[in-house]
């Protein structure tokens, strides 16, 4: 699939594919795709909050940890199904 990418040095339009490092073809200069640096945003922000979760079982943890994370996630899991549960009755009792 063929794109279009503006070089940020010469404001050059340049058609790549999606096949590694591109280059302008005016100036050489290093093309930044837009939306493979998004995707590696989002991927690296979603590991931060995976690596800020509490409950997240890494593979050091002795057995007891892991069992104790496991029973924590359970029950995180068993309160906010409490509160949507009550959140969907609020909403429906008025009706």
């Amino acid at each position: 699939m063929k794109r279009n990418i503006k070089c940020p040095n010469c404001d050059t339009w340049n058609e790549i594919e999606s096949t590694g490092i591109e280059k302008c073809k005016n100036c050489g200069n290093t093309l930044i795709d837009e939306k493979k640096e998004r995707e590696k945003k989002l991927e690296d922000f979603r590991q931060e909050q995976m690596d800020k979760w509490m409950f997240t079982i890494d593979e050091g943890d002795s057995k007891f940890m892991r069992f104790a994370k496991k029973v924590g996630n359970a029950g995180y899991y068993v309160f906010i199904s409490i509160l949507a549960f009550f959140a969907w009755l609020l909403a429906i009792l008025p009706a």
